[in-house]
């Protein structure tokens, strides 16, 4: 009995382009009871493939009738080796998982181990549909045992399923080449950035930096194989503050024609003291949010009550995951009410005592963009066949949780944050973009907020009348500027431009 093994799946853009597909490689074996001179061939060996002379060595030298040296070699490796003209060594045909987009999309797309099994991304969220499943076929042997070229039984392997993404391939080289870009001119730590349409939750990039290029992963650090999009979490602030707005805008909508003193920029609360970026005296309501005031939004929060503000945050779907199609995801930390303090009802709403990812960020401003729609984020689009037959098609999932009214009276408020307030950066001509920065002080190791470690955000979606494109930012300790204004924003429009340009428009 002979099995047989089929191609695993091609995993590709929403435009056709291959992001990753099975090429075939040469493995590379030896038979140590042919070798000759087992240390003379361990150092030529060690030499050629780079790998420790001693453990080649330690294999060679097996007491045993057949050992691997190294799987899956490049063609090019294997014409070197064979030059040697080794009798003990060997090749077996093998098929290896091939990224030809190198970096591109790494977080999404995943790895496999040796043998073809998916380990992460969708490679593993998805492994039983790419895996191939193997055939066998039955050999006809002569009466003096030689096979012939003969089958008395064949099941031929199916290949793979191919996944079909939402992912663009420009789109996504945009936000990794400008989040790069970011990171290195700020020098931050890391950063991530997240594309999706705000009407069906369809992602069309999703970016981490550091990243990886998932043909060699083992070069990596651990860190730079996360993807921190949907599982690191983190205090928001200021970006948090949209709960605030949608609350009152739907509870309270007489709050619009009001005023809100702002005690010239420091605000005794309980346990502690509240400070704005400015000295702001009275602001309008629409001024508390587009200047970002943490002493206006927290009187807002207060005049709704806790328990408002906390029946909102979850109604944005904080504090649970987004369910996108992609293995790792985190809630985040909601504390119940419970164990709210007498601080907690002060500064939860502008974004402390609260983590999340920017993903649930991404979807919580989606329900701006869309009129009110809780949205369900996700990567892939269909899966098919070889031959392009539709094996299952993946739709968009929402529910109301907002009215149209709410929302427009939100869209207009983000939009002045953009044009007039804290996300001027974030502005490109001749499109109206609406969107809200943040900017998070880090808990250091005593467990209270660094002074000199922040997150830097930004959300933004476009076109203002029917938004088409959502774009969430965070950046992980900038050292240049840590506003999410100075940081964010301007990486959110070098995103957006291209994206304005690509689509055409304007």
């Amino acid at each position: 009995m002979l099995k047989l093994s089929g191609e695993r799946g091609k995993i590709l853009d929403s435009q056709g382009l291959v992001l990753a597909e099975d090429i075939p490689s040469y493995s590379l074996y030896a038979l140590p009871g042919k070798i000759k001179d087992r240390k003379e061939l361990a150092k030529k060996l060690a030499q050629i493939l780079e790998e420790d002379y001693s453990e080649i060595f330690r294999r060679v030298s097996k007491d045993k009738p057949f050992v691997w040296i190294k799987r899956k070699l490049t063609k090019d490796a294997k014409e070197e080796l064979t030059l040697l003209e080794e009798e003990g060594l060997g090749f077996i045909e093998e098929l290896r998982r091939f990224y030809p987009q190198k970096n591109l999309a790494s977080h999404i797309l995943g790895i496999v181990n040796i043998d073809n099994k998916g380990l992460e991304g969708l490679e593993l969220k998805f492994d039983e549909y790419l895996r191939p499943k193997e055939g066998r076929a039955m050999l006809l042997r002569d009466s003096r045992g030689k096979i012939l070229p003969l089958y008395k039984e064949l099941i031929p392997p199916r290949l793979g399923f191919n996944l079909v993404l939402n992912i663009d391939f420009q789109i996504q080289y945009f936000s990794q080449r400008f989040l790069e870009e970011t990171i290195k001119e700020t020098k931050a730590k890391a950063g991530e950035v997240l594309v999706l349409q705000p009407w069906t939750g369809k992602i069309l990039a999703l970016a981490n930096f550091p990243d990886f290029d998932p043909n060699a992963p083992s070069g990596y650090p651990s860190s730079s194989l996360r993807n921190r999009v949907i599982t690191d979490f983190y205090e928001p602030g200021s970006v948090f503050k949209i709960v605030t707005l949608l609350a009152s805008l739907s509870e309270k909508p007489e709050l619009l024609s009001k005023k809100f003193f702002c005690e010239n920029g420091s605000y005794k609360i309980p346990g502690s003291i509240l400070h704005d970026w400015k000295n702001f005296s009275e602001l309008s309501f629409k001024d508390v949010f587009k200047n970002s005031s943490n002493i206006g939004v927290a009187k807002i929060a207060n005049i709704l009550g806790r328990e408002v503000l906390y029946k909102y945050i979850k109604k944005l779907g904080f504090g649970e995951i987004t369910g996108v199609d992609l293995p790792g995801e985190v809630k985040g930390i909601v504390k119940p009410l419970s164990r709210w303090s007498k601080t907690s009802s002060f500064i939860i709403p502008i974004g402390q005592e609260v983590a999340v990812t920017l993903i649930q960020l991404a979807r919580a401003f989606s329900v701006i963009a869309n009129g009110g729609y809780l949205i369900r984020p996700y990567v892939v689009d269909k899966i098919v066949d070889n031959k392009g037959v539709l094996i299952k098609k993946f739709y968009p999932q929402r529910k109301k949780v907002f009215p149209k009214e709410v929302i427009e009276k939100a869209k207009e408020i983000l939009f002045k944050v953009v044009e007039e307030g804290t996300g001027k950066k974030a502005k490109v001509e001749g499109v109206k973009i609406a969107g809200k920065t943040g900017t998070s002080q880090k808990i250091d190791e005593k467990g209270g907020y660094s002074s000199s470690r922040y997150y830097a955000s930004f959300v933004g979606f476009f076109p203002l009348e029917e938004p088409q494109y959502l774009i969430a930012v965070v950046i992980d300790e900038p050292k240049t500027y840590h506003y999410g204004g100075m940081v964010a924003a301007p990486l959110f429009k070098k995103i957006a431009e291209k994206i304005i340009e690509y689509k055409r428009l304007k």
